[in-house]
């Protein structure tokens, strides 16, 4: 059955997708298998449609999930879902909000059955855009991290840890977001420079000592200096050493006296070295407190007001209110000695940018430093690698220096903590999973459970496990550990370590060989894309414009591991023309009579030999580049094979000297190169061209009849082993191909329309028809222009050449100055030493590009030259 004219993606992709995933083809084949490939997708967030960012995502494991599937190995792709707890939680707030409701005008049972109504409906939008962009995942094993198996788990692993020490409950510090309610741990809170003042403010001492009445201390937070548990000074500084041991008055806290103390943990360079200890408040002041048995004093509410422990005139005001109030108080009373402007780093809710209130709550921690370890020794000793390798070493220097994680979150959207307090002893606790139960009865006491939910990275930090169905599961002895991750840099820390902590914790094995990182998808000017600036780009607009074979490449062309780039529609655009240029090589095999499978295609002329050659060529290196997840050199090798290889060179050699059989093998064994990449438009051209008839009655929406059995399905046939090539025919046509190349180049220099060559060698014919001659004549006394790449002349006139041997002398003037210009900057050590990296090279590579032009300018003036004498 004929190809039509053109390639209209909208025709083929929802047929095609559908062949693939009924008849099976996702599946992994355990039977005869060269190893296996085992790779699971990143939950994409379960409350929105799929961002760009995703769709690069796919398309990365896609093509290299169809790779190995093409090379024989038994090869799993799960697909999943997250339910992303605050992340979801945020989105149902704002939904909530523009109905003009909020959380409180609910129960915890009524949002988070609203919630879940919500995410089921976005679940199966984001399912069909996964199918849209062409993802060869097995459905069939499609997990959700609200799935009962992976809240099992989630549960075992909370009561292994509890067991084994490394959870426990306790009242620390914590990241506490006042808008939304809920606590964060370190790695979801984002810092940022912000200008505020300086306060200093003086304590009275209650004795002098050698005659000092007073010690200042410098502050951005006075409204925390109303119920301090000490001053602190460092052992070190021989300016307080009499001081240490002696009480001071808190100055808008009458009859409090507090103590001075000396720990090594002050900074004696800040401010005046005498600081406050506010452990209610300060992470670093809370293990000071621990160190020195000093009170917890809570002067902040979990809804960002003063509390009840701070002078009644400040109660109930908000944080900044009181921050004004007191600094104005401090004034009135004398106690202020100064003010000045500072610039520090302060902590922001990610969601909302509400500045981050250290709070001291009652939470589940997960001790760190017992998990990280095995992870750090797996890391050092490069168990599992990394792509790049900078990646495993900023990981490595992340879980050196982890504090213990906070995994309570005070929201309804998530899975419930598996453990219930007494309500007689605060200390009782127990772990139960009956958790639809708000309380229960245990041996005559009630034990109430705790309304909080686990943070969302606790229960996806078993994804390598749970996908697989650990640890008893067919799917976990022949998959685990899986052979790669492939996810976003900016979830390393979050997501990449903690899968490995508890992948190392549950199996004493690594969850995955190999990490692949990408980069952030930009927007096309290079800032970060958001709703905000309204530089979104919307992954189906493209697909429906362009096609999912076009923008899967388009997002893969030019990108390196682990770099931020941004999203550039020429390269969507080139490979759109990709697609067409497949599509018509394959209508033109098509027209030679090759649609059927023969058995004898040997290569007969020398085009045929040289392309078989380039063929190994690509294959080999499309290989290489793959093997080591170097996509963008591997499409790079495979768009030049296609478009400057077969469709430039050899398809307009065949029409000279045709081989219809071997013409086929060609287009097929391209069809399965280009298949990881383009697995749309190239399943397309192979259903068309050579199943079509085997099953008349299942046709797609273009009339065309589609197979449905795996094995006459492209994406899973095997890349062959190319068949020999002869080296001196391959070579005898690369001589016809550098004298074509020649002969357009001055055709074009020197505006000829089918000039005359004097050549008496082989090949004239194919010369003639590929150089657009008028004729390949042979003569004893050859005239005109001598090529350079073989002994042959062009019919050029005198008088033309001597004209464009002027041009080419001021071409030649102009790159000289160019290349001096740059020699110039190399040579500048100012410029070295002061100007970025990048422009650096990027200048080193202009200055190769230009000594190139240079050669090739010289190369032709020498050629003129000898022909006008």
């Amino acid at each position: 059955m004929s190809l039509p004219k053109a390639y209209e993606p909208k025709k083929y992709e929802t047929d095609i997708y559908n062949l693939w995933e009924q008849g099976g083809a996702f599946e992994p084949k355990r039977q005869g298998s060269d190893g296996y490939f085992s790779m699971v997708m990143p939950p994409p967030n379960a409350n929105a449609d799929l961002h760009i960012g995703f769709g690069l995502t796919i398309a990365i494991e896609d093509t290299l999930v169809r790779y190995q599937r093409m090379q024989g190995k038994n090869t799993l792709f799960i697909p999943g879902a997250d339910h992303a707890g605050f992340e979801t939680w945020v989105v149902y707030e704002k939904r909530l909000q523009e109905q003009g409701k909020s959380r409180f005008d609910f129960s915890r049972e009524e949002l988070y059955k609203q919630v879940w109504d919500f995410v089921e409906q976005n679940k199966t939008n984001f399912q069909s855009q996964i199918r849209a962009m062409g993802a060869s995942c097995d459905w069939t094993r499609f997990t959700y991290t609200l799935d009962d198996k992976v809240v099992k788990q989630a549960y075992q692993t909370f009561q292994k840890m509890w067991q084994d020490g490394l959870i426990y409950r306790g009242k620390r510090i914590v990241n506490y977001c006042t808008f939304h309610g809920t606590s964060f741990s370190d790695i979801e809170v984002v810092h940022q420079e912000e200008g505020t003042q300086l306060w200093q403010i003086a304590y009275p001492l209650a004795e002098p000592v050698q005659g000092i009445k007073e010690v200042v201390i410098a502050t951005t937070r006075p409204e925390t200096k109303l119920g301090q548990s000490a001053l602190m000074v460092n052992p070190k500084d021989k300016r307080y050493k009499e001081l240490v041991g002696r009480e001071v008055h808190q100055p808008l806290v009458p009859g409090k006296p507090i103590k001075i103390i000396s720990d090594e943990h002050v900074d004696m360079t800040f401010g005046t070295g005498v600081v406050t200890v506010t452990p209610g408040h300060d992470p670093d002041d809370f293990d000071v407190a621990q160190r020195h048995s000093l009170p917890i004093i809570e002067l902040i509410t979990t809804d960002g007001k003063m509390s009840r422990n701070v002078p009644q005139q400040f109660r109930g005001m908000a944080v900044l209110e009181a921050r004004e109030a007191v600094a104005e108080e401090l004034a009135k009373k004398g106690f202020l000695r100064g003010v000045e402007s500072y610039t520090h780093s302060v902590g922001k809710c990610y969601k909302c940018g509400t500045t981050i209130e250290p709070l001291a709550l009652e939470q589940w921690f997960v001790n760190m430093q017992s998990l990280a370890k095995p992870a750090i020794e797996v890391l050092e000793a490069k168990k599992i690698e990394f792509y790049p390798d900078s990646q495993r070493r900023q990981l490595i220097g992340y879980l050196k220096q982890l504090r213990d994680w906070n995994i309570s979150r005070q929201i309804a959207w998530g899975i419930p903590i598996p453990a219930f307090q007494n309500v007689s002893d605060p200390k009782d606790w127990i772990f139960d999973e009956r958790v639809s139960q708000e309380s229960i009865e245990i041996n005559g006491k009630t034990y109430r459970r705790d309304p909080d939910v686990f943070d969302t990275w606790f229960s996806s930090g078993h994804w390598p496990l749970v996908t697989l169905n650990y640890p008893d599961d067919d799917d976990f002895k022949a998959f685990y550990p899986t052979s790669l991750m492939e996810t976003a840099g900016e979830i390393l820390h979050q997501w990449v370590a903690r899968m490995i902590m508890l992948g190392l914790y549950l199996t004493g094995d690594i969850p995955f060989k190999d990490v692949y990182i990408h980069g952030l998808v930009l927007a096309e000017g290079g800032a970060k894309m958001s709703k905000s600036l309204g530089n979104m780009i919307d992954a189906m607009e493209t697909i429906n414009s362009h096609g999912s074979d076009a923008l899967r490449m388009g997002l893969i062309a030019g990108r390196a591991a682990a770099v931020n780039r941004g999203y550039d529609q020429r390269r969507v655009g080139e490979a759109r023309n990709f697609c067409n240029k497949l599509w018509n090589v394959a209508r033109f095999i098509e027209s030679q009579g090759a649609t059927s499978k023969d058995v004898d295609f040997k290569p007969q002329s020398p085009a045929d030999h040289w392309i078989l050659n380039m063929l190994s060529i690509c294959q080999e290196a499309m290989a290489g580049h793959l093997n080591n997840y170097r996509l963008s050199e591997a499409y790079e090798s495979l768009y030049h094979f296609v478009w400057d290889d077969l469709a430039d060179w050899y398809v307009e050699a065949s029409k000279v000297q045709p081989n219809p059989a071997f013409s086929r093998y060609l287009l097929e064994q391209t069809l399965k190169l280009a298949h990881p990449f383009a697995p749309f438009v190239t399943e397309a051209i192979w259903q068309a061209l050579w199943n079509a008839p085997k099953r008349a009655g299942n046709a797609d929406s273009t009339g065309q009849a589609m197979s449905g059995t795996p094995d006459q399905m492209l994406i899973s046939q095997i890349w062959d082993k190319i068949t020999s090539a002869d080296a001196k025919q391959a070579e005898r046509f690369e001589t016809v191909k550098s004298m074509v190349s020649e002969i357009r180049k001055i055709s074009s220099a020197l505006n000829l329309t089918k000039p005359r060559l004097f050549y008496d060698g082989e090949d004239g014919e194919l010369i003639a028809r590929l150089a657009n001659l008028s004729a390949v004549e042979a003569t004893e006394k050859p005239s005109g222009l001598k090529l350079t790449s073989t002994e042959a002349w062009l019919a050029v006139d005198a008088q033309t050449a001597q004209k464009y041997l002027i041009k080419l002398n001021q071409q030649k003037a102009v790159v000289e100055q160019a290349v001096k210009r740059l020699e110039a900057r190399l040579k500048d050590k100012n410029y070295l030493a002061k100007a970025p990296k990048e422009l650096v090279a990027e200048t080193k590579a202009q200055l190769a590009e230009a000594q190139t032009s240079l050669r090739a300018l010289y190369e032709d003036l020498t050629k003129y030259q000898n022909f006008l004498g």
